[in-house]
């Protein structure tokens, strides 16, 4: 049997005096039921089984600053863009907001699991469940009106939930001279939003009750090739067509559906009740991170193998040059790889027609590259890290 508690009392001066203390406790429990006399008659199967649970709560104070709830005159020695008598003067900078009701962010964690052995130690894993709760995390400051004239105060102002699962298994055996051993590790987790001041559900933002990482964007119909068939697609939406997102729309420019069938393409107020012609797409939370190591040896011949990966994972490369040639810094500015020659070429083009590209036309502008299905990435792999 194990039993263990802790108490920690931490205190800090970067917070007011009535926010200063946080108490915070742990404990955690362990009982091996294979050391139990009722289980004697499986010792031969399963030498080991304990299962275990903790549960832990830490603070964590989050700010650089030495006094965050204080407004500071920021003063700097001559420091002005215009003399003075022959020097510059010394000036003052205006504060910034600031909130006293700045506190410790609480983290707690609760984990429950068992560990296995069996086949004469052949068999070993574990399994863990855990949740970690984050209250009063320092999160993005909120959205104020553009009247307040200055950025709004970081404050506490989430809460946020973790959740996921570790599972290991191993084998491991000798056959006469040949001993050999496999072992897999496999975990995943994911974060929700629990609270955050979002009334509107902002897409540009957290947004309470929805999962950290989702990527919104719109559903890729595909690309042009001629300007009668873009031309055929405006006219599908007499609403007003693609304009919202450009202007100038002809043969190897993206044609977004109308996902929600009212004759126009837009991103409506930008809100999760209200986002047009978008919806989620993916999300960026690497999952299913994996590890596989293999190792077998032979009469002093040693061969080792690691294997590891992510299974599951959505990424929007965004506005790159990596990606999209610079689109948004303009074609002097552009960065051209090799993959970027599959681009939208007409009929007659210098560099020869290619009107089955992957690439649109590059155009300088961001009216093709909006958040897309069609360049969505699939970042999910398994590479052969270590061999030897």
């Amino acid at each position: 049997y194990l039993v263990e508690g802790n108490l920690r009392y931490d205190g800090s001066s970067r917070f007011r005096r009535d926010k200063r203390w946080i108490l915070t406790p742990s404990f955690s429990v362990g009982w091996n039921i294979a050391r139990e006399k009722f289980w004697e008659s499986l010792t031969d199967y399963v030498s080991t089984f304990k299962i275990r649970g903790s549960y832990g709560a830490l603070a964590n104070q989050n700010t650089k600053v030495l006094y965050p709830t204080y407004r500071v005159l920021e003063v700097k020695a001559s420091n002005a863009n215009w003399p003075l008598d022959g020097s510059k003067p010394n000036t003052a900078a205006f504060p910034s907001l600031i909130t006293t009701s700045l506190t410790w962010e609480k983290i707690k964690t609760l984990n429950v699991g068992f560990d296995f052995a069996s086949f004469n130690g052949r068999l070993t894993g574990s399994f863990d469940y855990f949740t970690r709760k984050t209250e009063d995390m320092m999160g993005p400051a909120l959205e104020l009106s553009a009247t307040l004239g200055t950025k709004a105060p970081d404050t506490n102002n989430t809460d946020i939930k973790t959740y996921g699962w570790e599972l290991q298994v191993g084998w491991r055996d000798q056959i006469r001279d040949f001993k050999y051993g496999v072992r897999l590790s496999i975990s995943d987790a994911q974060t929700k939003v629990l609270r955050y001041g979002n009334p509107t559900k902002s897409l540009s933002t957290y947004i309470p009750g929805e999962m950290v990482g989702n990527i919104y964007g719109y559903t890729t119909i595909g690309i042009a090739k001629t300007d009668d068939e873009m031309k055929e697609h405006l006219a599908s939406l007499p609403e007003g067509g693609q304009d919202a997102l450009g202007n100038q729309w002809t043969a190897g420019d993206i044609m977004y559906a109308d996902t929600n069938n009212d004759g126009k393409i837009s991103n409506g107020s930008y809100t999760l009740n209200d986002m047009g012609d978008m919806k989620k797409i993916g999300n960026d939370t690497p999952r299913y991170l994996t590890g596989i190591n293999l190792d077998a040896s032979w009469k002093g011949i040693d061969v080792q193998m690691f294997w590891q990966g992510v299974l599951k994972r959505d990424y929007w490369a965004g506005d790159t040059n990596m990606t999209f040639w610079g689109v948004t810094d303009g074609e002097w500015w552009s960065t051209s790889l090799k993959e970027h020659l599959d681009h939208f070429r007409p009929e007659g083009h210098v560099l020869g027609a290619n009107i089955n590209s992957y690439y649109p036309r590059p155009v300088f502008n961001t009216k093709n590259n909006k958040v897309q299905t069609r360049y969505l990435q699939d970042a999910s792999y398994m590479r052969l890290k270590t061999f030897r």
